[in-house]
């Protein structure tokens, strides 16, 4: 696996870092075209499993993989900290750990399964929405102990639910982006004039850019979702600026580009 990617924000170097593969089964999105055209020569999508690190005094690690439990069918992890440990960053330094949302490829290494956490000193950010569907209400897809170590870090005030727009840092804004689950979260990351959006599972993969219409299998709404991702889009074509999602080939950002009449 390469090292970390570096996405250029103004002064601001984001790493983008991959735990590992999500092999993208062909129904997973509701369009053939997107498959078609992420697929490999031997027609399989194989997609990072992306977070992406804000180094600094204060280190921030947006989302955490798939972690080094087995592997399924469709998605494989375990190499986020050798890549933090390319980026110069120990699991020790991380003060922040803001989650796009809770799904297991976004949070396997927040804990072990005996419930140790891997970022002892790091304050968790999370939607209320979504730890009131994923954690309260138990519903969607989460393991035991995942539930369970976001039930004791809240109790311990080490956890902070956000509702709406949040500055995680002066360069960070969180803007709530539901539809894939109740609280799916996206990250501005912001310096001199220029930005970047960290689009988590809003988008999957660069394709859907243009087509809003393309579902994913894991959404929780796909009406809401829908209507997400063409906010997202105008936002992207309004402001400018990169956007990345967590599982966009080779985790590269890129600039939207609407369509004109004509074009």
């Amino acid at each position: 696996m390469t090292g970390p990617g570096v996405i250029t924000v103004g002064s601001l170097r984001l790493l983008a870092l991959s735990d590992g593969e999500f092999t993208m089964p062909r129904q997973f999105l509701s369009s053939d075209a997107a498959h078609d055209a992420l697929a490999g020569p031997d027609g399989q999508v194989r997609l990072p499993i992306g977070s992406f690190l804000l180094p600094g005094d204060e280190p921030l690690l947006i989302d955490v993989g798939f972690g080094p439990g087995p592997p399924t069918e469709v998605l494989a992890g375990g190499a986020l900290l050798a890549q933090l440990a390319a980026a110069g960053c120990r699991p020790g330094e991380i003060e922040t750990i803001a989650l796009t949302h809770p799904h297991p490829d976004h949070v396997g290494w927040l804990a072990s399964p005996a419930g140790e956490l891997t970022f002892p000193r790091a304050r968790v950010l999370l939607a209320a929405a979504d730890y009131d569907y994923f954690v309260r209400q138990r519903r969607g897809e989460m393991d035991d102990h995942i539930r369970a170590v976001l039930e004791l870090m809240l109790s311990q005030g080490r956890i902070e639910l956000m509702s709406g727009e949040y500055a995680v840092t002066s360069h960070v804004t969180a803007l709530l982006a539901p539809g894939h689950t109740p609280g799916h979260t996206v990250f501005a990351v912001h310096d001199h004039g220029e930005r970047a959006v960290l689009l988590g599972d809003s988008i999957y993969c660069p394709q859907q850019l243009g087509h809003p219409e393309w579902a994913a299998l894991s959404d929780v709404d796909r009406d809401l979702a829908a209507r997400t991702r063409i906010a997202l889009e105008r936002d992207l074509e309004a402001a400018g600026g990169l956007a990345v999602g967590a599982h966009f080939p080779g985790l590269a950002a890129a600039r939207f580009l609407a369509s004109r009449p004509g074009q």
